[in-house]
Formats: structure tokens, C-alpha cells, sequence
């Protein structure tokens, strides 16, 4: 047979079977198929119904034919072992680096990331630059904001393009409308209750951003600081549907306050066990910007190590691979000797004092007597006792050294000139002097303390200098 469906020459056998087709799609039975092509072969294709009906015969039968196999492997599927799972198949994936994320060249799709440092150290500006550039590559992003409110979102975005030379017209602010600033509060909650709905919608983003986590127990009223459990129940309902959806979540966080913790979000532990990447960042004084540093890397199709570094640029506001100088980066790390002096004077007047009463006891800022305490305690030069039940702070050696002390000993008119302060770690003589538990293990794990706290508050040397 020929013809077209569309005049009144005879049908093929092509057309016939479209149209059976398309009245299957609808959910026709056999009856109604056969009256539409009886109504369209009286007034089109004039072919005999015995044909007519042969073609109806051969199509359902095909169609049978083929549920009866999609149910046997249906009933197959149902009968296998429920442990059976899915056997190791190293063709099945090819274990290539997975492309970076224009604008986070820290991350990669299909991830859940913790990024931690000390609160006022830029992260939420390292995350709008990200984002700024990731629309300009095409993808969309959603920045869940709280301590950034949507005018000081909108203020940055014009700082950036003022400083990337970027003219505000309408083609950039198309571009940047991929990026959407979200009221974190209302969100996570309207999330939290229809968890359905925001699996549905929100991965309709490349990247979405969480700052900060701590705003997020707010809203839920959810414990992120001791319970591991209900943080992952946070992680599991809101994270982990859009990781599997290929999106990126990035969830910033404070670091805790102990020196073993400066690398570390405060809280539940959880927060670095179900994230697949974590980071921390710092500050750095030379050039003035913010270092991140990777720490878990859970894939290893993830196109970066641990150890990898980027450097965010506070002038430009870009953010690049950062290659670490070892003397460079020595060189610019400062003790706060003279801070440190007047904290173990403190402490000699009047031993177990606590850490508040301390802060309180020396002139300076808080942060910076805070690190002069904690590399004081470290050093072994002022020792943590509990009295009456309370913690306070007594003297185990006297600080400086002797071998440290100056000795203005020269002329007033000699041409000598002293030592610059603050003093650089890889100056004359031993920095940091010897534990007093003397050489061993317990030495060689204060040293790795201390020098990670001088790493983490490199930030300081220039406005201690």
C-alpha cells in the first residue's frame, strides 16, 4: 500500500500503524482503535477491512508480545535476592578527574562540602566571587544567606564588577541573575517540611551555598553543636538529594576554639564525616587575602589532592591555585613576643587566673592575647591547673628565657641596631623553645601544635608589626 495520511490516496503501512500507535498512547483499547481507522478509511484511504483488520491484529499482537517480556524480566527483577547488589565493575566507570567548577575550582559536581576558618576572615565574600564567575560560565547558583542580608549581598556584587572592570548594564545583569539570593531561615525550613518539593526544585542549581550552618540549627531548632545525629538528620533530608542530583553544596562553618581545632568546624563531629570535601581557610597578610586548603577528599575522581591550596585575593577578588613557599611563608609568620611577655607577667602577679580574667588583665586586643595564651600554654610556659573546681592559669617556666632576654648592654651611642619586632620564625637562635617535658614524644607533638597555631594566625603579623 501507499499514500498519505493527509489525502485520499490508499495508506501505508506505516501510517496505519501511526495512527494505532498514537491511539495506544492515549490509552485506547482495541474497540476504539478499530473505529478510529474504520472513520478515517471511509473518508481517506478506501482499503478493504480485511486489511484493515490484519494490521490491527499484527500491531496488538506485537504490542503482547512485548509486555509478556517487559513481565518476565519484571518478575525476574522481583525475584532476586535482596543482598544480591550490583557486582564490581571497573568498566563501568572511568576513574578520570572530574572537570572543577568555574569560579569554585575547589569543588566538583555531585559533592557536599565544609568549608571552616574564624568568622570575619572573608568566606562569604570567597563564595559571591565564586559565584559571580560561575554565572558568567553559565551555571546558576543559590546563595542561602542569613549574616549576609540580600541588600549586602547586592552591594558586594557591585564592588566585584567595580573590581573587575566590569560595566553594570543589562548584559551583565542578565548574566548575574543566574545567581539567586535565598532567606536561609525560611528556606531550610519550608525545606524541612516538604523535603519532596526541594528535591524536585532545587536542583535546578549547579551550586548551591549554605551560610552558615550554625543559621541553619537556628531555624530548625536542630542541635548542630553536641548531636552528630541530628546534624546528619539535617544532612540526609536537605544535602545528600541534591549531592546525588550531581548539584554542589557548599556549607560554611566557624572553627572551634581549641589549637587542636583550628581546622576543624566547632561542634559535632559529623559535620566532617558526611561531607565528602572539607577545607580550611586563613588569612594571609603578604598579599592580603585568604588561603584555603583542602583537607578531605572523599573521591578519586576529585580533580584536586589533599593538601591543595587556593588563594582568594582580597584586591582582585580571584581566586587561584596557590603553590606554598615554604621560606616565603616562614619568613612572614611572627610570634607576638611582647604580648606574650605581659600575659606571663600577668600570670606570675596573680596565678589562677582564668582565660576570661586573663584577657581582661592585659591591654590589647582579645584575639590577639588569645593567641598569646595559647602558644604560652603550648610552650610549656604557663601550665592549665583545676583549683576548686575551677581551671586556671599558673606559671611552669618564666617567659622570655634567659637566653632570650635582650640585654641593652651597648652605648647610646653605639651603631648597633636591635632585633625588629616582632621576630620571624626562622630569625637567630630557637624560636620556640623546648617543651619543658624536655625531647621525646610529648616535645615533638608541641612543636607540630605550635607551629600549626603561628600557620593559622599568620594574619596577625601585620597588625602586630
Amino acid at each position: 500500500m501507499s499514500g498519505s495520511l493527509n489525502g485520499s490516496a490508499t495508506a501505508t503501512d506505516a501510517e496505519i500503524r501511526a495512527v494505532i500507535r498514537q491511539e495506544r498512547n492515549k490509552g485506547a483499547g482495541p474497540i476504539v482503535i478499530r473505529e478510529t481507522l474504520r472513520e478515517l478509511n471511509s473518508s481517506q484511504w478506501k482499503i478493504d477491512d480485511a486489511e484493515l483488520e490484519q494490521h490491527v491484529v499484527e500491531f496488538l499482537n506485537e504490542t503482547a508480545a512485548v509486555a509478556v517480556v517487559t513481565e518476565a524480566v519484571e518478575a525476574e527483577e522481583a525475584d532476586a535476592h535482596w543482598l544480591d547488589g550490583a557486582p564490581m565493575d571497573p568498566a563501568a566507570e572511568v576513574p578520570e578527574p572530574l572537570p572543577s567548577i568555574p569560579g569554585f575550582p575547589y569543588l566538583h559536581a555531585g559533592v557536599g562540602a565544609l568549608l571552616v576558618g574564624p568568622t570575619g576572615t572573608g568566606r562569604s565574600s570567597l563564595m559571591e566571587a565564586g559565584a559571580y564567575d560561575a554565572a558568567a560560565a553559565g551555571l546558576r547558583v543559590a546563595y542561602l544567606g542569613s549574616e549576609v542580608t540580600g541588600a549586602e549581598f547586592n552591594a558586594r556584587s557591585a564592588d566585584l564588577a567595580s573590581r573587575r572592570g566590569d560595566t553594570i548594564d543589562d548584559a551583565l545583569r542578565f548574566t548575574l541573575s543566574r545567581v539567586r539570593y535565598l532567606d536561609l531561615a525560611s528556606v531550610v525550613v519550608r525545606a524541612f517540611d516538604y523535603p519532596d518539593d526541594w528535591a524536585r526544585d532545587a536542583v535546578q542549581y549547579d551550586v548551591v551555598i549554605i551560610d552558615p550552618l550554625s543559621a541553619v540549627a537556628s531555624a530548625l531548632d536542630l542541635d548542630f553543636d553536641t548531636s552528630n545525629a541530628e546534624f546528619v538528620r539535617f544532612y540526609d533530608t536537605l544535602v545528600q538529594p541534591l549531592v546525588a542530583a550531581g548539584v554542589a553544596v557548599v556549607m560554611l562553618e566557624n572553627i572551634g576554639h581549641a589549637l587542636e581545632a583550628r581546622s576543624r568546624a566547632k561542634g559535632a563531629s559529623a559535620k566532617q564525616d558526611r561531607a565528602d570535601l572539607t577545607f580550611s581557610c586563613k588569612l594571609t597578610a603578604q598579599p592580603v587575602g585568604l588561603i584555603i586548603k583542602a583537607h578531605k577528599i572523599r573521591s578519586v575522581r576529585a580533580p584536586f589532592r589533599r593538601g591543595d591550596s587556593w588563594m582568594f585575593d582580597r584586591d582582585t577578588q580571584h581566586i587561584a591555585a596557590h603553590v606554598a613557599h615554604e621560606e616565603g611563608e616562614q619568613a612572614s609568620t611572627f610570634r607576638p613576643t611582647e604580648i606574650m611577655e605581659r600575659v606571663s607577667r600577668a600570670v606570675q602577679e596573680t596565678p589562677g587566673l582564668s582565660r576570661s580574667a586573663l584577657r581582661k588583665a592585659v591591654q590589647g586586643k582579645t584575639q590577639y592575647i588569645g593567641l598569646a595564651i595559647d602558644l604560652l600554654v603550648a610552650e610549656g610556659f604557663i601550665e592549665l591547673r583545676e583549683t576548686g573546681g575551677e581551671r586556671g592559669h599558673f606559671t611552669g617556666r618564666l617567659f622570655p628565657p634567659a637566653d632570650e632576654v635582650a640585654v641593652p648592654s651597648c652605648s647610646p651611642h653605639s651603631s648597633a641596631v636591635p632585633d625588629s619586632f616582632p621576630v620571624p620564625l626562622d630569625g637567630p637562635g630557637s624560636p620556640v623553645p623546648p617543651p619543658f617535658g624536655g625531647k621525646g614524644e610529648r616535645a615533638s607533638s608541641d612543636e607540630d601544635r605550635i607551629e600549626r597555631l603561628l600557620a593559622d594566625n599568620s594574619d596577625l603579623a601585620g597588625e602586630l608589626a
